[in-house]
C-alpha cells in the first residue's frame, strides 16, 4: 500500500439552509477559482431571481429549481486547486428529499466539510432526532452517513458567525452540541476527536475562509483553506484489480458521452478493453482526461473522465463501473454485513433500498445472523420456533445476511471501501448503515 498524492475529494455537508453552497462557492471566489467577470454574471442572474444573498450559492447551483427555491437539489461537482494540491468540490443537497442524491456524492469522498450554523435555532433543526416518517436534521443524518461512508477526514464548519455576532459563546455552544452527536450516533469520528477542526466562518460574509478575521480575535485556529491543504491522500491497494466507479454523465454534442468517475485498485489506460457493469457490454476506453488535460492514463484514486468506443449510449447511465475485460466479474446475490440500526426494528422478510458505491438497488433481508451490541430492549432475545433472531432494535449493531434483487456492482468492504459501503433506507429514511463483510453467493 501507497499514499497518494491523487486529488482529493471533498464533500460539502449539512442540514438545509445552513449555508454550504454560500460557503463554497464564496471560498472558491476568495481563492480565485471563479474570475470577477463571471461573477458580476452570476451576481446579475441572483438579482433577476430577487435572490440577492445566494449570489454566492449560485456559482454551484445552477438547475432551475436550485436557483428559484434557493436550495441544493443535485450534486454538484468543481474542480479547483491550491498552492498544495488539487481538489474536487463536491456539494451535496442539505434537503431531507435529496438525500439518496447526498449519498451519490459521498460515496467517493475522501473528506468532508460539515457545515453548521451557529444559530441556535439552526443548530437545533440539524440534529433533531427523526421517527417513523418524520425524519430527523441533516446534520444528524449527514454525519451519521460521512463517518459510515468511510469519509475519515473530517472538517467542521461552524458557518453565520455574522448572524450571532461573532460571539466566542455561540462558537463553542455549537462544538460542544456537534461532538455530542458524534458520541452520541457512534460515529468512528468519536475517537478522534481532538483531531478534528472545528472552524468558525461566516460563508456570506467571507470571514475566516481564506484569512485570520479581525472579528474573531478570540480564535487561533486555521482557516479553512489551511484545514483543506492539510488533508491527507488515500492510501492505495496496488494489487487489486480496476474499478472505474461512474459518478456522472457529460453529453459533449457531436462528440459523445463522457463517463465521470473515480479510479479504484489499478490504473485505467487508454486503449484498454473494458467490461461495462451492470449491463456486461464490452467497450474500449477511446480517450481520457484529467480534469481539462488529455492523458494516457488515469492512476488509482483519481478523477477523471473517459470516451468509450463501440458503445450505444442509450447503454450509459450513472452509477455504472468500468472493469477491465479480462476480469471474471461476478454479481453478488447474497451478501453479509455489519450494520447499525438507525431506526425503527430490523426484521427479516422486509424490503429496502440499499444503495452502494454510486448505485442503489431492493434487497431483502433474508436473516439476522447475530447481534454483535445489544440494546436494552433486546435482554430477551427474539426468535423464531428454529432458533432464528427474529428482530433487531434501534441502535443495535448486527450481522445480517442481505439478497439483493438486481445485479449491481459491490464488493467486501476490506478490498474497495468505496463499493463496500452500503446504507438502507426506506420511506425517506435511512434505517440502517454499515459495510460489506463477505459476498456470500455470485451469479
Amino acid at each position: 500500500m501507497v499514499e497518494s498524492d491523487s486529488t482529493i475529494s471533498l464533500i460539502w455537508i449539512g442540514h438545509v439552509d445552513h449555508g454550504k453552497s454560500t460557503t463554497l462557492g464564496h471560498l472558491l471566489f476568495q481563492i480565485g477559482a471563479i474570475d470577477p467577470r463571471s461573477m458580476e454574471k452570476i451576481k446579475e442572474e441572483a438579482e433577476e431571481h430577487q435572490m440577492e444573498s445566494w449570489q454566492w450559492a449560485y456559482i454551484l447551483d445552477t438547475l432551475p429549481e436550485e436557483k428559484q427555491r434557493g436550495i441544493t437539489a443535485d450534486v454538484a461537482f468543481y474542480p479547483f486547486k491550491t498552492e498544495k494540491r488539487n481538489f474536487i468540490l463536491i456539494d451535496a443537497p442539505g434537503h431531507r428529499d435529496f438525500v439518496k442524491n447526498m449519498i451519490r456524492g459521498a460515496a467517493l469522498a475522501d473528506a468532508c466539510v460539515l457545515v453548521v450554523s451557529a444559530v441556535p435555532n439552526d443548530l437545533k433543526s440539524g440534529l433533531k432526532t427523526g421517527g417513523y416518517q418524520n425524519p430527523g436534521g441533516q446534520t444528524r443524518e449527514h454525519a451519521i452517513l460521512a463517518s459510515v461512508l468511510g469519509i475519515n477526514q473530517p472538517i467542521v464548519a461552524i458557518n453565520k458567525m455574522d448572524l450571532v455576532d461573532f460571539q466566542e459563546k455561540r462558537f463553542f455552544q455549537a462544538v460542544t452540541r456537534i461532538k455530542s452527536l458524534f458520541q452520541e450516533i457512534q460515529s468512528p469520528w468519536a475517537k478522534n476527536i481532538e483531531e478534528i477542526p472545528f472552524i468558525p466562518i461566516s460563508g456570506f460574509t467571507g470571514d475566516n475562509l481564506t484569512h485570520p478575521s479581525e472579528k474573531l480575535p478570540w480564535y487561533s485556529g486555521p482557516s479553512l483553506i489551511e484545514a483543506l491543504n492539510s488533508l491527507k491522500g488515500r492510501v492505495t491497494q496496488e494489487e487489486l484489480g480496476m474499478r472505474f466507479v461512474t459518478y456522472d454523465l457529460d453529453e459533449k454534442h457531436g462528440f459523445g458521452t463522457l463517463l465521470l468517475g473515480k479510479v479504484l485498485g489499478a490504473p485505467l489506460d487508454v486503449g484498454d478493453s473494458v467490461m461495462v457493469l451492470p449491463q456486461g457490454i464490452s467497450a474500449e476506453v477511446k480517450e481520457a482526461w484529467i480534469q481539462e488535460e488529455k492523458t494516457a492514463r488515469i492512476d488509482p484514486e483519481n478523477y477523471g473522465s473517459v470516451l468509450l468506443r463501440n458503445i450505444d449510449k442509450d447503454s450509459l447511465e450513472e452509477g455504472i463501473v468500468l472493469t477491465h475485460e479480462q476480469t471474471d466479474y461476478r454479481f453478488a446475490s447474497l451478501i453479509r454485513a455489519r450494520l447499525l440500526v438507525l431506526e425503527g426494528a430490523f426484521v427479516p422478510g422486509s424490503s429496502l433500498i440499499l444503495h452502494c458505491g454510486t448505485s442503489y438497488t431492493t434487497t431483502q433481508i433474508s436473516t439476522i445472523i447475530r447481534i454483535l451490541k445489544e440494546s436494552p430492549k433486546h435482554k430477551n432475545i427474539s426468535r423464531d420456533f428454529e432458533g432464528r433472531i427474529n428482530i433487531a432494535f434501534k441502535g443495535e449493531l448486527i450481522e445480517v445476511d442481505l439478497i439483493l434483487d438486481s445485479p449491481i456492482v459491490i464488493e467486501k468492504f476490506s478490498e474497495y471501501p468505496e463499493l463496500g459501503r452500503i446504507i438502507l433506507r426506506h420511506s425517506g429514511q435511512t434505517i440502517a448503515v454499515g459495510i460489506v463483510h463477505e459476498i456470500i453467493e455470485q451469479n
